[in-house]
């Protein structure tokens, strides 16, 4: 199991220097860096610059080395986020011990209420608006999500419905159904109807398809 980002996306150097403050206990200077990677001091500090420049690291504090002030560095958020985490086996075994205790009607009323409470984060984007505007605002924080979708013609006429191309939870929906619980509290909280999940890209469609409930 790899324990340092990717060198494909970062180059070997940067990769490594990631991985030197990470395990470090303490920020690290350049000179620090320079020696642990054994390549000279101005290389190291071209690869500094342009990992601080990403996001990834950060000044921090200035230490006192032989009398003289001297930068370091610490990762940030988003440097800490390079590194593997296993939200999907955590979720995966979560579920699983959820449904097994508790049964598929629980769960699934978990799931709902977690939509909702998702959906909440998000109230004041759609608040005021109806109609085709509405479905478009949802499409879009669902994009933001990490759900591939877009608000398009329902067949047939009747509006906008939304059809996202994947499913971020797409392997633990295809072992537990009741996942796609979430996703239809989420969007019928954020719309404010019922909603019918029409098609199903983990159940074979090409999509996952959403549109109001007709009445």
């Amino acid at each position: 199991m790899s324990s340092h980002p990717s060198d494909k996306a970062f180059g070997s150097t940067q990769s490594r220097i990631l991985q030197s403050i990470l395990r470090s206990n303490a920020p690290l200077s350049v000179d620090q860096l320079s020696r642990l990677l054994e390549i000279s001091r101005n290389a190291t500090y071209q690869h500094v610059i342009a990992l601080e420049r990403d996001g990834l690291i950060e000044k921090a504090i200035i230490a006192q080395t032989k009398g003289r002030p001297c930068q370091t560095y610490r990762l940030t958020d988003k440097g800490q986020a390079t590194f593997p985490k296993h939200y999907s086996l955590f979720a995966k075994l979560l579920v699983g011990l959820v449904k097994s205790r508790l049964g598929a009607e629980e769960l699934s009323d978990c799931l709902n209420e977690l939509g909702a409470s998702l959906a909440d984060e998000f109230s004041k984007r759609v608040a005021g608006l109806s109609g085709d505007e509405l479905i478009i605002e949802v499409s879009n924080i669902l994009l933001e999500l990490g759900y591939q979708a877009e608000a398009i013609p329902q067949e047939g006429g009747g509006g906008l419905e939304i059809c996202a191309h994947n499913c971020v939870f797409h392997d633990l929906a295809k072992e537990h159904e009741e996942v796609c619980s979430l996703d239809l509290a989420l969007i019928e909280r954020l719309t404010g109807k019922p909603i019918e999940h029409a098609e199903c890209v983990v159940r074979g469609g090409t999509c996952c398809r959403f549109r109001t409930k007709s009445d």
